[in-house]
């Protein structure tokens, strides 16, 4: 009697004569020729030992006679005369395509590939060397899920199989135990991917999780992993509140909101729309909680089981981040060429803003309504200079007390936000035009950033901008 893993590879027998390589007990090989499946077969395997066994297990079934047993390193000693199928079962994917790779007359030949290890590296050598899948099963016995292919040498031009196919290959999904082959394949992938903080993975994963129908593709955890790739937390610099500020690691994520503040308006955006978990720029947790009620944020995201991930300082310092998204663009309309860190933090030279020498030089008055336009303020506040602007300074926030640096390093114009009423004076003193464009205008230009970089990565999270991700002062003129 057969195991289910087995049974299938006789399933897909077609020819009158099969090859069984590491034939083992001949189990498979008895079976087929028993059952009249085909004429005659060669059991194969390396060693004397299971070829002794298989000589017994023949002889017990009574077909003895229809079976040559061959000691052979794959298919090394096979003669190739009549052979119509070849079953390599119960090895590695690597070791099979290695076999596979060693013999010259698989042409036309039915092949029946059982991998236990590694299915995704013979279907690597299948896709790239003129061998064509004709069809792939899946088989659970006990706790174990196995997956068979059928393929054929038919000479089709190699190509590089996408990672999806590497792992699905030609499984129909609507057979039950190739969604349940899929779905242990998307945890592994989810658990490697949690493991080594591979996006990649994690997103392979949430892919097929969609294909079978199964809704908690990411964890909050997840979140993270994607966020520390981005901005990663070992730049944190001191004094500074971010990473997973509220909720569970481990809750499942299919929505998540973005804002630059987490305020109540924007938790009960999050909970109205059905989003799970909110990432945002400035900590939703700063200062000491004395009281917890629902006109904390944190505590009405608590309430709700909404999950806070905060990213302030590491997101301000990171490649790409929101000082190089301001650098990016103003670079265009300025010729900015980065000369220094305005701020640095760490010791390889890493912190905030930066020091730029401009292409094209300009009046402070002309700056000032450049940078309107740029970062879309309801109105920029300013000192005037007699000054040409050919070296400007920059740093997003509340950075009015970089001053100082700015002027340091030989900057006619210094653009940030919150700016306080002596570092206008500082600013008229020593000469240098002084910009302030806002807190939020120069830091919300990054969650469009955030938004588009989840989407590409995680395509099956869906990713939102909070519509009351608003800046938080009203103006009168």
């Amino acid at each position: 009697m057969l195991d289910k893993r087995l049974k299938l590879c006789a399933e897909l027998v077609r020819g009158t004569r099969v090859c069984d390589v590491g034939t083992d007990h001949a189990y498979l090989v008895a079976e087929l020729l028993s059952e009249g499946k085909c004429v005659s077969a060669v059991a194969a395997d390396i060693n004397e030992k299971p070829l002794a066994a298989a000589r017994e297990t023949l002889e017990k079934a009574g077909v003895s006679g229809k079976a040559e047993l061959i000691l052979s390193n794959g298919l090394e000693s096979i003669p190739p005369n009549g052979i119509t199928d070849i079953v390599i079962a119960g090895m590695g994917g690597e070791l099979i395509a290695d076999i596979l790779s060693r013999c010259n007359w698989l042409e036309g030949r039915n092949l029946i590939l059982q991998p236990m290890s590694r299915p995704e590296r013979l279907i690597d050598f299948l896709c790239g060397n003129g061998f064509e899948i004709l069809k792939q099963r899946a088989v659970t016995d006990g706790r174990f899920c196995y997956t068979v292919i059928n393929a054929v040498k038919s000479g089709v031009k190699p190509f590089v199989p996408t990672e999806l196919f590497r792992i699905l290959g030609k499984l129909d999904l609507d057979e039950p135990s190739a969604k349940l082959y899929a779905e242990r394949s998307a945890e592994k992938l989810f658990r490697e991917g949690r493991a080594s903080g591979s996006t990649e993975k994690l997103a392979l994963g949430a892919e097929i999780f969609k294909r079978i129908g199964r809704k908690d593709m990411y964890s909050v955890n997840d979140l993270m992993i994607l966020m520390d790739k981005i901005a990663p937390l070992k730049n944190l610099h001191k004094g500074d509140n971010s990473g997973l500020l509220v909720g569970d690691g481990n809750a499942p994520v299919t929505k998540v909101l973005f804002a630059l503040d987490i305020t109540c308006e924007v938790v009960r955006e999050a909970a109205k729309i059905g989003a799970e978990a909110i990432i945002a720029h400035h900590p939703v947790i700063f200062h000491p909680l004395y009281a917890l009620n629902d006109n904390d944020p944190a505590c009405l995201a608590f309430k709700h089981g909404i999950a806070c991930i905060c990213f302030h300082s590491p997101l301000d310092m990171a490649d790409g981040g929101v000082n190089d998204i301001i650098f990016d663009m103003l670079a265009p309309i300025l010729k900015l060429k980065k000369q220094s860190v305005l701020e640095p933090i760490h010791p390889d030279g890493r912190g905030y803003g930066w020091v730029c020498d401009m292409g094209n030089k300009m009046i402070p008055k002309e700056l000032g309504k450049l940078l309107k336009d740029v970062f879309g303020c309801t109105a920029v506040r300013c000192t005037d200079s007699d000054r040409i602007v050919k070296r400007l300074a920059f740093c997003s926030g509340g950075a009015g007390g970089n001053l100082p640096l700015a002027i340091a390093a030989g900057a006619d114009a210094y653009i940030t936000g919150d700016v306080k009423h002596d570092q206008w004076i500082t600013a008229r003193n020593s000469g240098i035009a002084l910009y302030d464009c806002g807190h939020f205008h120069t830091e919300d230009i990054v969650i469009p950033y955030l938004v588009k970089r989840f989407k590409e990565e995680y395509p099956q999270l869906e990713a939102v901008r909070a519509e009351a991700d608003k800046d938080p002062v009203d103006y009168i003129f």
